[in-house]
């Protein structure tokens, strides 16, 4: 079943959630009615949400602060001065990345919060090493951590597979209009010397 990050709904209405948390207002968030946008609009803005390059991130606004509208406007710049852009209280809001799942975004935040606030050390910090400098010897929790930092790695090399694989799709979209963009093949290269 596919996950999709930055849906969700306000009431019963769907909305993208372009900031979880208003800076100084961890009460509140930013978000976007989808339905209540043009066809066109809603069309391209949920074409960019589902993209790899947004699902590949946790902050949408950077992305719709680079992407844009058909009609050639920066996202967020539209959604903004369109007044399209919506302060609700987080509570209001449930992030929906499936089909089925509804998980209010106040407990997304307070869990992202605890992440942030709660970071595992590196193996090389401080507090893993003994007086010598030495590694010390793995205890239960660190057990936990190191699996935790695995599961870390495997999302990030997840998403860099995707947006590799998204970089390749665009590279061969950009040589299909202009074939003369596409590398020349080298040849063999130079034949060996004969040495006598």
């Amino acid at each position: 079943m596919a996950i999709t990050k930055h849906i969700g709904k306000y009431g019963e209405k769907k909305c993208v959630v372009v900031f979880r948390e208003v800076p100084d207002e961890p009460e509140n968030c930013l978000i976007v009615l989808s339905d209540s946008l043009p066809d066109v609009e809603h069309d391209d803005l949920m074409n960019v949400i589902v993209s790899l390059e947004a699902q590949g991130t946790g902050d949408i606004s950077n992305v719709l602060g680079r992407r844009q509208f058909t009609n050639g406007d920066t996202m967020l710049n539209y959604l903004h001065f369109k007044n399209k852009i919506t302060k609700v209280p987080v509570g209001l809001v449930s992030l929906t990345p499936t089909a089925t799942d509804v998980i209010p975004l106040a407990e997304v935040n307070a869990e992202l919060r605890r992440l942030e606030n709660d970071p595992i050390p590196p193996k090389t910090h401080a507090s893993h090493l003994d007086t010598d400098g030495t590694a010390r010897a793995v205890s239960t929790g660190d057990v936990e951590g190191a699996q935790g930092l695995i599961l870390q790695a495997d999302l990030m090399e997840a998403d860099a597979k995707a947006m590799l694989k998204e970089a390749e799709a665009k590279r061969s979209e950009a040589f299909n209009i202009d074939p003369s963009l596409k590398p020349k093949k080298r040849g063999p290269g130079r034949p060996p010397k004969n040495v006598s």
